[in-house]
């Protein structure tokens, strides 16, 4: 048996800018990163760092003034930001989909739930019989966990979790190879996104794909990712398995993400990172997060730190690894999570 080794998603120095009278907001800014057959990976970051503009740029969705300025994006080896709109139009659904971060606002609220599903799958796949519709339809459902009678009411006669399982089924009606969730539960109480997490991670791993996630709660990414990629400034500025990055973060933005959080076995109170994320219109040069870090000397105010292996398998990007072990431990004291 030949086993395909090709990455399911490669992004190559990705910038996307949104062009203004005053130049160019640097939304995401040289971003590189590879996600493997069947891997969750997933973006966390403060909002506006560049977590959706990304996933927009995979889907090529950008909308002006935004702009895809350069690099590649390869979707099982094929550069799709070179391909035309209409094979553009063919790749989504059928091998790259999106579950929206609000359900209500994705689905048609004039349309039964059937007919919506139905749309998806015959402007893909053309005309078919109606009761092979009608059984693909009922499938997409019981997939989800939802009952077949769910197919003849509307959205809003739906509970948000019953919504959100909806987007689910659209989303992987044809079962694409990668599938891109935005914060799928983020309008959700907490029992509810328990279990449309597992129903989304049951999805993605009964079709094999691979998936990006995005969220704020830090806690639920940490149960079902394998690895993940901080976001800072339109930067990727840390990647790592999720559980060096949590139990070892390199990077003084992603210990201070984790040091915020509340902790009730330590039973300390959440923090915050004092100051705000820099106006992409005109970053600050250099690294970008060295206004607001502890850690920060004279190279960080002028030369941009290189995302790089600091640990197997651990990336990072910061000038700290660029000094000697004395300097390095000197700078990391006090900065244990």
């Amino acid at each position: 048996m030949i086993i395909d080794e090709t990455p399911a998603l490669q992004v190559e120095n990705l910038r996307v800018y949104y062009w203004t009278s005053r130049g160019p907001v640097k939304a995401v800014d040289d971003v590189s990163f590879t996600i493997q057959r069947n891997e969750r990976f997933g973006f966390i970051g403060e909002s506006g760092c560049g977590k959706t503009t990304t996933i927009m740029a995979i889907l090529r969705l950008i909308k002006k003034p935004g702009k895809i300025e350069s690099g590649r994006i390869l979707l099982n080896g094929q550069d799709i930001v070179a391909i035309n709109k209409e094979e553009m139009r063919q790749t989504r659904w059928n091998k790259i989909s999106l579950i929206p971060q609000g359900a209500m606002n994705s689905l048609n609220p004039i349309m039964r739930v059937r007919d919506q599903l139905a749309d998806v799958i015959i402007t893909h796949k053309g005309d078919i019989p109606s009761a092979t519709l009608r059984g693909d339809i009922n499938a997409l459902l019981d997939m989800v966990e939802l009952p077949a009678k769910v197919a003849d009411m509307y959205p809003h006669e739906l509970s948000g979790g019953m919504k959100q399982r909806v987007c689910i089924a659209m989303a992987t009606a044809l079962e694409p190879e990668l599938i891109i969730a935005d914060e799928p539960t983020s309008a959700l109480d907490v029992v509810v996104q328990k279990a449309v997490m597992q129903t989304l991670i049951g999805v993605q791993e009964r079709l094999g794909a691979s998936m990006i996630l995005i969220g704020h709660d830090m806690g639920l990414t940490a149960q079902v990712l394998d690895r993940v990629g901080v976001m800072y400034a339109g930067k990727l500025v840390e990647v790592a398995s999720i559980s060096e990055l949590y139990h070892k973060p390199q990077h003084p933005y992603t210990q201070a993400l984790i040091a915020s959080l509340p902790s009730v076995r330590e039973k300390k109170r959440g923090g915050g990172i004092p100051g705000l994320p820099p106006f992409l219109l005109n970053p600050p040069s250099g690294c970008r997060f060295h206004p607001r870090c502890p850690h920060a000397f004279e190279a960080c105010k002028t030369i941009t730190p290189e995302l790089r292996e600091v640990q197997p398998y651990h990336l990072a990007a910061c000038h700290l690894y660029d000094q000697e072990p004395a300097d390095w431990n000197k700078a990391h004291a006090n900065t244990s999570i």
